[in-house]
């Protein structure tokens, strides 16, 4: 029973900071579409939808982060492993947000097939493709910044911006 605590624990430390860091941004992208929403009176989404999908892409990005293969390119210069990690990513959160625009279909349509049939009739592609590009931008900043702070070292990341300031 404390191996299964520990691993749980350990499950969610590690899913911990790039929940908290999507949270804000979804909570941020929430914020922008409820302000250009407004202008044609246009119900917002919830901030639960943004809770949850913070929620998703943690998980998401524990999911890539724990296949064998996520870090292929380890022993070349970072870029090479940053991109493959950005693309590895990508692909998991286009799978979810797909996933997450046919939940509600599928309450339209009597089977899964006939919702996949008429899932590309009846997503918002512009809400979507907006709110992917804006995914894309942060999870490459997440990506390059954990990245960074992995060849740095935690510690080092830390004192560099907390510490003290060295020379002028």
């Amino acid at each position: 029973m404390k191996r299964i605590l520990f691993r749980l624990k350990q499950e969610f430390f590690k899913m911990l900071p790039p929940t908290i860091f999507f949270f804000v941004i979804l909570h941020i992208i929430l914020y922008t579409r409820a302000l250009m929403a407004k202008q044609y009176d246009i119900p917002a989404p919830s901030v639960i939808a943004a809770t949850i999908g913070a929620l998703i892409i943690g998980k998401a990005i524990l999911i890539a982060n724990a296949l064998p293969f996520v870090n292929m390119f380890r022993q070349k210069r970072l870029i090479y492993n940053v991109i493959w990690r950005i693309m590895l990513y990508l692909i998991l959160i286009f799978i979810f947000q797909i996933l997450e625009e046919l939940i509600p279909i599928l309450s339209k349509h009597e089977t899964v097939l006939q919702a996949i049939h008429h899932i590309f009739a009846e997503i918002e592609w512009h809400r979507f493709w907006a709110t992917y590009i804006l995914l894309v931008v942060f999870l490459t900043i997440y990506n390059i910044a954990t990245e960074v702070i992995d060849a740095m070292g935690r510690d080092r990341c830390i004192n560099l911006f907390f510490g003290k300031k060295v020379g002028v």
